[in-house]
């Protein structure tokens, strides 16, 4: 008996479906399925929340999402109204990062 048979037959897929997509239903179909999504903002609310549209590729088709996101946008263009992101994006980030720690700088025992 096949895998996917014995799964059927126990009910045990019925229960796999219901607790992986059961509680996101539109973005886990595409993670279980390895196809490459993405999400487009292309309509707004009255009090100003975007409403995203989904779009699911075909296995490997990644590129094609993108261009179909990037035309999307030109056609219908919504940075601007987050225009507060423009500014934290084009700023200089400044990050310290911690020295790393050597042998000589720690007392553990390697």
């Amino acid at each position: 008996m096949r895998a996917g048979k014995l799964l059927a037959a126990t009910g045990m897929l019925d229960q796999l479906i219901t607790d992986n997509i059961g509680w996101v239903p539109y973005t886990q179909l595409a993670n279980l399925t390895g196809r490459p999504a993405i999400s487009v903002p292309l309509h707004w609310t009255d009090t100003g929340l975007p409403l995203g549209v989904q779009f699911v590729g075909r296995l490997s088709a990644d590129g094609l999402l993108l261009q179909l996101a990037a035309q999307l946008e030109e056609a219908q263009p919504w940075f601007h109204r987050y225009s507060h992101l423009d500014q934290a994006l084009t700023e200089p980030q400044t990050k310290t990062i911690a020295p790393r720690r050597t042998r000589a700088s720690t007392s553990r025992r390697w």
